[in-house]
């Protein structure tokens, strides 16, 4: 493909479009023949430089792009804010560089990526992205029980905001939450370890002989130890502690969907960074001295 091509290429009909945006014409080929590989109806539309991004963003509304840094004219993330200030939308964002940078994890995080790739490509690495965005894009069913319509609400944002294709239940009540278990098939369910009526842990013990699919997440505003020791033996997932930070949501919802983490999740959760997640399956608790 030469690299004298259009700015922007128009895609063939189609319903799901991939977006690749770079100014290497080798780098483009390569993305295109993954993402064929992976998928081999998917339309692929092709930009050189950021003024093409735009237009690619605005007429086709791509599902998935693969953007970047340096793109003739605009850079890559210049030009996704702009389609994006002109009303265009990218669900899921990968930014694509040389070398990852420090500030490289604000930027990403300023557009809403779901990855950053570095370069030389990694087919694998691609794939594995690719079956991702395929598996967020699926209708996923969510429980939300809590006491605290304000937690609902602030649970039930980060959720709407997470990239995941989500029909979320949500209730107020222990038992109605245990009715709804035993008649949906949700992939995850985030119940308030208070919960009026029947609190988490009760709940957990009653849904754990139903061998449901749904993996379970406790929410706490206490200390979340002694939780997740008790959770141990009633199949809990997770104990998420209140606040909390919309990347322990994200983390959630990849270990319960089975996704591998994208390389920007890994960062954001990577010690130093605070982290209001506990995985059950990893806590061990202290030992007491004799």
């Amino acid at each position: 493909m030469p690299d004298s091509l259009p700015a922007f290429r128009t895609p063939e009909p189609g319903t799901a479009t991939v977006l690749i945006a770079d100014a290497d014409a080798g780098r483009r080929t390569s993305l295109a023949a993954i993402v064929r590989r992976f998928d081999p109806t998917a339309q692929i539309a092709e930009a050189s430089d950021g003024e093409g991004l735009i237009e690619a963003i605005l007429t086709h509304r791509p599902a998935l792009g693969f953007v970047g840094l340096q793109l003739d004219g605009l850079s890559g993330p210049e030009a996704v804010a702009l389609a994006r200030k002109r009303g265009g939308s990218l669900p899921c964002l990968v930014l694509v560089a040389a070398r990852v940078f420090p500030q490289w994890q604000e930027l990403a995080q300023s557009l809403n990526a779901y990855e950053v790739l570095k370069t030389p490509l990694d087919p694998e690495h691609i794939e594995n992205l690719l079956g991702a965005n395929a598996r967020r894009r699926q209708p996923t069913s969510v429980l939300l029980a809590s006491s605290s319509e304000a937690g609902r609400g602030m649970i039930g944002r980060v959720l709407t905001r997470s990239g995941f294709n989500l029909a979320v239940d949500e209730t107020d009540s222990g038992r109605h939450a245990l009715k709804l278990l035993r008649m949906g098939s949700y992939a995850l369910a985030f119940i308030d370890a208070n919960l009026a009526g029947l609190d988490g842990l009760e709940l957990a013990c009653q849904v754990q002989p139903l061998n449901l699919p749904t993996q379970l997440t406790l929410m706490t505003s206490g200390d979340p130890e002694p939780i997740a020791h008790a959770a141990r033996y009633f199949g809990v997932s997770f104990v998420l502690k209140m606040p909390f930070y919309a990347r322990d949501i994200d983390l959630a919802l990849h270990h319960a969907l089975g996704l591998r983490r994208p390389y920007l999740l890994n960062a954001q959760t990577a010690a130093p960074a605070p982290t209001a997640l506990l995985r059950v399956a990893d806590f061990v608790p202290a030992r007491r001295s004799a």
